[in-house]
């Protein structure tokens, strides 16, 4: 390729996810960002990002006919639930007619806990578990002809003797960089959330996670956690906080407290910032427990650094399944403990919990609810939800859930009808789910749309 030739393409696309009715949240590409920065990084390939819940499939077939002379292969990030699988589909049928010999790639969550299946389907050229990062540099080599295709770590691929695999892609990724936000349209994203601030902007900071709750899709990591150091996401976050006039960031971490020192060190970096920044994020009860050991303290200098909200998964309000069945390795008493001191230093709590796990009996379940009930007399008045428990492949209540008669879809198609927000399992009544929704107290926020 002489210096005046294009660079080849990569497309990253991040198919559309359909929201449920009255959950309020913004999708992000975050997946497909972390993976395009080390190829912009790299420069060897340009790369384009593309959101289905930004863009529409006209744009899709106008991106694909207008790039086609230079597409190396389009990357698909698809997840359980949400209908992002059909969306992608979708978007890999349309691929098929206007760029046939272009490779299609599926990673993320989903292809991460059933591969096979994945690179089963027609439309899936490539399969690749495993963090995307560890992989996508050998991808490029390997379709542009400069090392073997099973060289790429976490390949699966399907052919006439079964399925090809490459190298393991191991869970943890290291320190994560800073995402690559010209591939986005930032503005576009930032929403007005009253629980934090007018201009508040979405952000995963870290993967993983290193509890062990026997439900949570966060078992694909291995029980490995890998983040931004404290410094420079700070910087990152000065950088959009003064170039879009933001008001507040919304971790989406899995658990944004995981490193307790990363976590005091970006509380004193937020309160020192050049003008004030209020926040959110996801935390463990557990996380609390080890601060009052190991930084006390922790929860009054998240306040006062501007968190005013945290988000914890507290799931059950039975100790029999705290411990048996989710492993949540805390009990009732804990909980309350760790939401009271949450409550005292000014913070809002949102609890979420989780009913019609298999096993659960109407008196486990009713404990939950009284639990509910105990968590909202508290100052502020905590939001709390109520999710049904839907079993996730790749985590141990899966298998558990399946023999407890839970019929899992055994194809992508079967997969993009998959509804976690729906009763999945048939022991969770219509009665089980209009509970589920009448007690779940959020505050108010404007509904959101795509653009």
């Amino acid at each position: 390729m002489s210096a005046l030739d294009p660079k080849p393409l990569v497309v990253f696309a991040y198919p559309k996810i359909d929201h449920e009715k009255d959950y309020l949240y913004f999708w992000m590409p975050f997946s497909v960002l972390t993976i395009a920065k080390d190829l912009v990084d790299e420069g060897q390939v340009d790369v384009i990002v593309f959101d289905g819940n930004q863009e529409s499939l006209s744009d899709w077939e106008a991106l694909l006919r207008s790039e086609a002379d230079r597409l190396l292969f389009v990357g698909f990030s698809i997840m359980t639930g949400g209908g992002q699988i059909g969306h992608a589909l979708e978007l890999a049928r349309i691929a098929h007619r206007i760029v046939p010999d272009t490779p299609r790639v599926f990673g993320g969550p989903h292809v991460n806990v059933l591969p096979d299946e994945t690179a089963s389907h027609e439309l899936v050229d490539v399969a690749i578990t495993g963090p995307g990062q560890n992989a996508v540099q050998k991808l490029v080599q390997a379709f542009r002809g400069e090392c073997q295709l099973w060289e790429v770590p976490g390949l699966v691929v399907r052919n006439s003797l079964g399925f090809r695999r490459g190298p393991d892609n191991p869970p943890r990724t290291g320190v994560l960089g800073q995402y690559p936000w010209d591939l986005v349209d930032v503005e576009s994203y930032i929403r007005d959330d009253p629980t934090i601030a007018p201009r508040t902007l979405n952000y995963v900071s870290s993967q993983g996670c290193a509890y062990k709750c026997r439900f949570c899709y966060e078992q694909m990591y291995q029980r490995k956690w890998s983040s931004q150091a404290a410094g420079p996401l700070l910087d990152d976050i000065a950088r959009l906080v003064d170039t879009y006039d933001l008001g507040g960031i919304k971790f989406y971490d899995a658990d944004w407290f995981i490193n307790l020192r990363r976590a005091e060190e970006i509380c004193v970096g937020l309160k020192d910032m050049s003008r004030p920044i209020r926040w959110a994020a996801s935390i463990n009860p557990n996380d609390v427990l080890k601060a009052r050991q190991h930084r006390p303290g922790l929860l009054r200098a998240i306040a006062e650094s501007g968190c005013s909200r945290l988000l914890m998964g507290v799931e059950s309000g039975n100790d029999r399944v705290l411990s048996d069945i989710v492993a949540k390795e805390i009990d009732r008493a804990g909980i309350l403990d760790v939401a009271h001191e949450i409550a005292s230093n000014g913070i809002l709590g949102s609890y979420t919990f989780i009913v019609g796990f298999p096993g659960e009996t109407d008196d486990e379940v009713e404990d939950t609810y009284s639990l509910l009930d105990s968590l909202r007399s508290l100052t502020p008045t905590p939001e709390t939800r109520v999710h049904l428990f839907a079993p996730y492949p790749g985590t141990p209540l899966f298998d558990e859930a399946v023999a407890a008669g839970f019929q899992p879809p055994t194809s992508l198609e079967g997969w993009s009808h998959f509804d976690y927000y729906d009763s999945q399992t048939p022991w969770t009544s219509a009665v089980t789910v209009a509970r589920a929704r009448a007690n779940t107290h959020m505050r108010t926020q404007p509904k959101e749309t795509s653009t």
